[in-house]
């Protein structure tokens, strides 16, 4: 601003390398009617001006408070006195340019308070798209804390997971989103000094929403840090991921189920084929003895084709016996794990020629109808493996039930019980692992574990606690 034409002239002619908008101003007042709706990086002021000086001029820009941080630089001649540069710097000036002008230095001075500006305006923009950017953001809660875990920001994101409107909740502790034994537990400080100490604190645990419910939360907390690594306070972000961890619950309960449902099936069917045929078959083949004790008139051919008929009838009913044996043990129904065990691998071993050793409690109570079902299931997939890929023809069985946990081991190799079944590595996985996953599921659920290696022979181990439950109580979604 300067109310002298040759002057503007000269000042632009210097300033013109700085790649800035120049604004021209005659007047103190016009000066201020700019000012009402523009945003500038540095003004500079004429102090000898008709009407309103430099120095009022400088006061009423402070007034507004669009204007009242904007670099303010006076010009005036060699002759100011020094109590004029106080009034200067009282009302709100930041530096003096005197004249006649040294061009270098005036465009220095400039051109730092333009950089300062378009360092200044670039940050701003940058934190306002960032404000709008979480401002915005619905599914997740993004919010800060202060260095002792007090929160100072909101977003409408944490509104909607947490029913906390702003308002309400800024000022607060953040342990207010945890549950009172994890508060009691001392849970909200140790993620504060674990965020601190390894720079990052991620976990997934429950949340309390404002109306008392309970969700799934992943946690995300990151500590801020100023240029000189102090601690400022700390960035949290939180996603309800109560839905996933329903559907990988759903997803992880699946094969079990479907085991559970087809042991079911298999029973139904098992039963049925039995009761069912065996009255039919049994009638059948006693007609059939009565016509061999009163048929020995007949003629060779017919006598055969008797004795074959009888032959046949008898091996059907070994059959449908037999088959319906394997669908469901009814010695497992009525005797109990062991007892099925031990009349399962005779038959077994008469019918396939494998010999079978067996290392079984000689006495044993019964388990759990569930964990009976899944180690028999085992015990049934295991042996015509190794009668189909064993070159031994060996199958030893061993089960033992300690204070912990019951163990069932099925090999091709003598030996002791606590031989090491070695873990695969990463690879496709084995026939025998394909026919073991929905029992291996079932017995995971079961807080056990299963264990299979094909290299160097057959080795299958399953583990599981005593106190097995149906459905492990620490993957059951709370309401």
């Amino acid at each position: 601003m300067d109310d002298r034409e040759e002057n503007l002239v000269v000042l632009e002619l210097i300033l013109k390398d700085l790649d800035c908008d120049l604004v021209r101003a005659r007047s103190g007042q016009e000066a201020l009617r700019i000012l009402f709706d523009q945003v500038f990086a540095v003004i500079l002021l004429d102090v000898r001006m008709p009407g309103m000086d430099g120095f009022e001029t400088a006061e009423f820009i402070r007034q507004r408070q669009r204007s009242k941080n904007t670099p303010i630089i006076l010009i005036t001649a060699a002759d100011v006195s020094s109590d004029q540069i106080i009034r200067g710097y009282s009302a709100g000036v930041v530096d003096f340019i005197f004249k006649p002008f040294v061009h270098q230095l005036l465009a220095a001075k400039v051109g730092i308070f333009v950089e300062l500006f378009r360092k200044s305006e670039n940050l701003r923009v940058s934190e306002e798209r960032f404000r709008l950017l979480v401002e915005s953001v619905k599914d997740y809660a993004i919010f800060m804390l202060d260095t002792e875990g007090g929160i100072v920001s909101w977003n409408l994101g944490a509104e909607r997971i947490s029913g906390y409107r702003q308002k309400e909740i800024v000022g607060k502790h953040f342990s207010v989103f945890y549950p009172a034994e994890d508060v009691q537990a001392g849970k909200p400080e140790n993620g504060l000094r674990m965020a601190v100490t390894e720079a990052r604190f991620e976990e997934e645990c429950w949340r309390i929403r404002k109306d008392g419910t309970r969700f799934w939360a992943h946690i995300v907390l990151t500590p801020v840090r100023d240029e000189q690594g102090h601690l400022r306070g700390f960035a949290q972000v939180t996603r309800d991921v109560t839905e996933l961890k329903e559907a990988a619950q759903v997803l992880s309960e699946l094969p079990a189920r479907l085991l559970q449902s087809q042991d079911e099936e298999r029973r139904r069917i098992a039963h049925e084929l039995h009761d069912s045929t065996s009255p039919a078959l049994a009638g059948a083949i006693s007609r059939l003895y009565m016509l061999k004790d009163r048929a020995k008139d007949l003629d060779k051919r017919a006598s055969t084709a008797l004795q074959d008929s009888l032959a046949l009838a008898e091996n059907v009913a070994r059959e449908i016996r037999s088959l319906s044996e394997r669908m469901y043990s009814r010695a497992l129904e009525q005797a109990g794990f062991v007892s099925a065990v031990r009349s399962h691998a005779e038959a077994f071993g008469k019918q396939s020629g494998v010999r079978v050793e067996l290392d079984l409690p000689a006495t044993s109570g019964r388990l759990p109808q569930h964990l009976e079902i899944v180690l028999f299931r085992i015990l049934q997939e295991v042996l015509p493996y190794i009668q189909l890929h064993s070159n031994r023809q060996l199958a030893v069985i061993r089960f033992r039930s300690a204070r912990e946990e019951h163990t069932l081991e099925i090999s091709d190799r003598s030996g002791k019980m606590d031989v090491a079944v070695p873990g695969p590595p990463e690879r496709r996985k084995t026939g025998l692992e394909i026919r073991l996953a929905g029992p291996g599921e079932r017995i995971k659920q079961l807080g056990g574990n299963l264990a299979i290696s094909t290299r160097g022979g057959t080795i299958v181990r399953a583990v599981v606690p005593v106190h097995a439950n149906a459905v492990p109580s620490e993957d059951v979604i709370e309401p």
